[in-house]
């Protein structure tokens, strides 16, 4: 993660001393005492800035060592905290001045245009802001201690070359689950399709695999899901991803979608229910539901109602509790037992050597079964770890990993110690952009596309120039996904992914706070939300005013700030507010908010912050952007969806680092139509 900010000031520096030097270089055509300070000013700057190079440069040569370092010693993950701190302050200095000569040759260009002239200067001489001196000499003081705690640590220099392969075969890729790559659970599957096909006498029957995390539990239920037999024998079949919050409107929804593949634009939920009920009136269907935590019996009665009209309903659910599929009035419960170790053996052999571990020296086949043991009989800690050595042929490597300190970490838990020894060697270049997903909830299912053009817009994409930033971006997606942090659910219209929810946890213990997800659905949730003002990355889904809540918080800090207001209502919702009895408790505190957004139902004051590089407003009820949006002088990607937006502001035009511009507004006659609008250099968009 710091790798990638060093990194990018690097490259932020180099680009700038340019325009600086020019300043300190530029001819005068007096000596005013205010000219002679200006030069004084550049001069200082360029000195600070080519010393602060200097020491970033040092700085980088031990990123390695202290990445390696940071999981066991609290130490060197307090020093490189303390870094990321300051380079972000480093950043947003330096992205300031980039703003500003972007800005000057902008207003140049256009009045060299206007002008109608042959000749252009070389080069447009950009003042250096008064308060730039004194904050990039403090930032540099910073860096300086920081430079010196490196000693003091004793972390060694390295140019990067003893991590792990950071370059993984890319195989064909494929959509569905590929039984090929599943070994040692044939009698569980045939099990559970025995059942699924027994009982017809039974019109409504819950099946519940249960089990801890990385056991297998999904893997499963997909190959049952997609069974020959079970197909032939069922009218409709529905897969919806659970997770912590079991929402019946949401779910409902989700359901319909699943089995009909159509949106209907639907969001009461009596409504929701109707439409379901006559979905299934009369057919049989296979509901898997995923990831299931919910104790709460009420709930579960309210989304079984509408499948009362169906035929046959067999409802195939995973969860790692046994209380939650006693709630569900579980029929059978099939529980998946830690792998055999034959079985083990064959994953691992598929992932690290391809399927061929004949071919390959006897050590290392002796050291992979002595890895393969260590995962304890868990698919998703095997499977991690043997993609980590895909391709390895070097011993060193296969010994760094067998005798790494981290197996002794988490004694109780064999996964979460294989996952951070594959997190440790992840290359820092993807450590970034695996963690930017673990902003968003579990579950969510996250577009290709979309997640490529966020590692853009922060930069988190290395590129030399000689190849589309794109194709960078997609290798790094495809390297992430057959390391087995991302999984693939791609359909035939879009290639998408999630995290596991094992692997979801790991990201957020390693991001430590710096990518959070707030989901509000009412008044009392606001007072369990306070997001952590270490929080970089932050995703809010929720109803508009209780959004408008959570912005009021002190997050000054934000660089992705992603809203999901599309499960507001409009009037309904301030009905909802008003009338509901838990939100008159708290009608000191919202009232204002509740009145506000309706009046508009326009976002709040953005100014606050000014260090976003992502905004993403998503509402049907959205109708003005602020023009407060301006004062973002670093945003690099912006995305506004709403049917109901009415104008833009014309300070849009100042957002001049500006990549990517996605506006949505269907069915808004009067904005045009919907278009996508890719800036950025090198970078054309899906």
């Amino acid at each position: 993660m710091a790798g990638y900010l060093i990194t990018s000031l690097l490259s932020l520096g180099t680009n700038l001393l340019p325009s600086i030097r020019a300043s300190v270089q530029a001819p005068s055509f007096s000596s005013s005492n205010s000219n002679n300070s200006e030069r004084a000013c550049a001069r200082a700057v360029e000195e600070d800035l080519e010393r602060l190079m200097r020491t970033l440069e040092r700085i980088k040569a031990t990123l390695y060592d202290a990445e390696e370092r940071e999981i066991k010693e609290r130490s060197v993950k307090l020093w490189l905290k303390e870094l990321k701190k300051v380079a972000y302050d480093a950043e947003d200095v330096l992205g300031e001045y980039r703003y500003k000569v972007t800005r000057v040759q902008l207003e140049a260009r256009k009045a060299f245009e206007a002008s109608g002239s042959h000749k252009r200067k070389k080069m447009e001489i950009v003042q250096i802001p008064d308060d730039m001196v004194d904050r990039l000499n403090k930032i540099r003081s910073r860096f300086d201690e920081i430079a010196k705690d490196r000693e003091a640590l004793q972390l060694r220099e390295s140019d990067g070359v003893r991590r792990l392969n950071n370059k993984i075969l890319r195989p064909p890729m494929g959509h569905m689950v590929d039984k090929a790559n599943i070994f040692g659970r044939d009698a569980e599957i045939e099990e559970v399709v025995d059942f699924l096909l027994s009982a017809k006498e039974k019109p409504f029957l819950v099946i519940s695999i249960i089990g801890k995390g990385g056991i297998g539990k999904t893997t499963i239920a997909q190959l049952v899901y997609k069974d020959e037999r079970v197909i032939r024998c069922f009218d409709l079949f529905g897969w919806v991803c659970v997770s912590e919050e079991f929402d019946v409107g949401r779910l409902t929804k989700a359901i319909i979608e699943s089995v009909t593949e159509i949106n209907y634009g639907l969001s009461e939920l009596s409504s929701l229910q109707e439409k379901l009920a006559k979905t299934v009136k009369g057919k049989t269907i296979v509901l898997v539901l995923d990831d299931v935590w919910n104790e709460n019996q009420s709930l579960w009665d309210s989304l079984r109602v509408p499948f009362k009209e169906a035929k046959l309903v067999r409802i195939l659910v995973t969860t790692r509790n046994k209380k939650v599929a006693d709630v569900m009035q579980t029929t059978t419960y099939f529980r998946p037992t830690n792998m055999p170790e034959d079985s083990c053996w064959q994953l691992f052999q598929h992932y690290a050597f391809s399927g061929k571990s004949d071919t390959m020296p006897a050590q290392l086949v002796n050291m992979g079964k002595d890895i393969m043991r260590k995962c304890g009989g868990l698919p998703l800690a095997v499977k991690s770890i043997a993609s980590l050595l895909r391709h390895e042929t070097d011993e060193e490597r296969w010994i760094e990993i067998l005798e790494n300190d981290l197996w002794e970490s988490y004694p109780s838990n064999d996964i979460f110690s294989a996952l951070q020894i594959s997190y440790a060697h992840l290359p820092a270049h993807l450590k970034s952009c695996f963690l930017l997903c673990s902003m968003y909830p579990k579950d969510y299912l996250l577009e290709k596309m979309h997640l490529i053009e966020l590692w853009i817009s922060h930069g988190y994409i290395e590129s030399n120039g000689k190849r589309r930033i794109t194709e960078i971006a997609v290798e790094y997606y495809e390297e992430l996904k057959q390391r087995s942090f991302i999984d693939d659910f791609s359909s035939v219209s879009k290639e998408r992914c999630k995290l596991h929810d094992i692997i979801h946890d790991l990201a957020r213990l390693n991001s430590e706070n710096e990518h959070y997800s707030v989901d509000i659905n009412q008044p009392l949730d606001i007072l369990k939300e306070n997001v952590p003002q270490e929080a970089c990355h932050l995703y809010v889904d929720g109803f508009f005013g209780y959004v408008n809540q959570v912005l009021r918080q002190n997050l000054m800090g934000l660089r992705t700030l992603s809203i999901d207001m599309r499960r507001c209502y409009g009037d309904l919702e301030h009905e909802y507010c008003i009338n509901n009895p838990e939100a008159m408790d708290l009608n000191s505190r919202l009232s204002e908010c509740y009145t506000e957004c309706l009046r508009d139902f326009q976002i709040c004051n953005l100014t606050k912050f000014e260090a976003l590089r992502v905004l993403e407003l998503k509402g049907d009820y959205l109708t003005i952007i602020p023009d407060s949006i301006s004062e973002l002088k670093h945003l690099a990607h912006l995305d506004i969806e709403s049917p109901s937006l009415e104008t833009l502001p014309l300070s849009m035009g100042l957002l001049y680092n500006l990549q990517t511009l996605i506006l949505d507004n269907k069915d808004n006659e009067s904005m045009g139509e919907s278009y996508k609008c890719s800036l950025v250099k090198g970078y054309d968009g899906p």
